[in-house]
């Protein structure tokens, strides 16, 4: 085998081993957005995604967790297909990608260690609902939905999942699901 070759084969088992995580944390964000709903933890997974996975990977990881949870919502737990709930829909999905952007820029070039995975996790919940926050003033949204009770209900469900989420992603390191390179290079 040429070095070429063993290249293409380690791209092609990266690219699989990529798909089969973003599937694996995809259905899990099916089941957090059947437990959840508007509380599925999208700030912890984009920082996941911020921490572990190339910039592109990272984003379709977002952007399918997302996705998950919206069609868990409307297929399942019959959100209200009104032009407000689409537009809620939206502006959780740019929460979530704004969650991702800021943990990847907060956390590009420092190694991961304990202070960076909490931060990470940090500035993804408050890009994320900051966002939302902003929304609702286009929106409509009630002071209750960001009352400290709510919002310390979702920073808990995100730190949690968070755990989880670096638990599961050790666990696949381990399980070689996944390479420890996985990890981005920030470029």
């Amino acid at each position: 085998m040429t070095v070429d070759a063993r290249s293409e084969a380690g791209v092609g088992s990266s690219a699989v081993n990529s798909t089969l995580w973003i599937a694996l944390i995809a259905g899990l964000s099916v089941g957090g957005s059947y437990v959840y709903a508007c509380a599925a933890p999208l700030a912890a997974i984009a920082a996941l995604a911020a921490l572990k996975m190339d910039r592109g990977t990272g984003f379709v990881l977002v952007i399918t967790a997302w996705l998950a949870n919206q069609l868990v919502g409307y297929l399942i737990l019959d959100y209200p297909q009104t032009l407000n709930s689409f537009a809620w829909g939206g502006a959780i999905g740019l929460a979530a990608v704004a969650g991702f952007l800021a943990a990847r820029s907060f956390t590009e070039g420092r190694a991961n260690g304990l202070f960076i995975l909490v931060a990470a996790l940090f500035v993804s919940f408050v890009f994320y609902e900051t966002a939302l926050y902003a929304a609702g003033f286009v929106l409509g949204s009630s002071e209750e939905a960001f009352s400290t009770a709510v919002v310390g209900r979702i920073l808990a469900i995100n730190a949690v999942s968070f755990a989880g989420l670096l638990v599961l992603h050790r666990a696949a390191i381990a399980l070689r699901w996944l390479r420890p390179s996985a990890a981005p290079a920030h470029a």
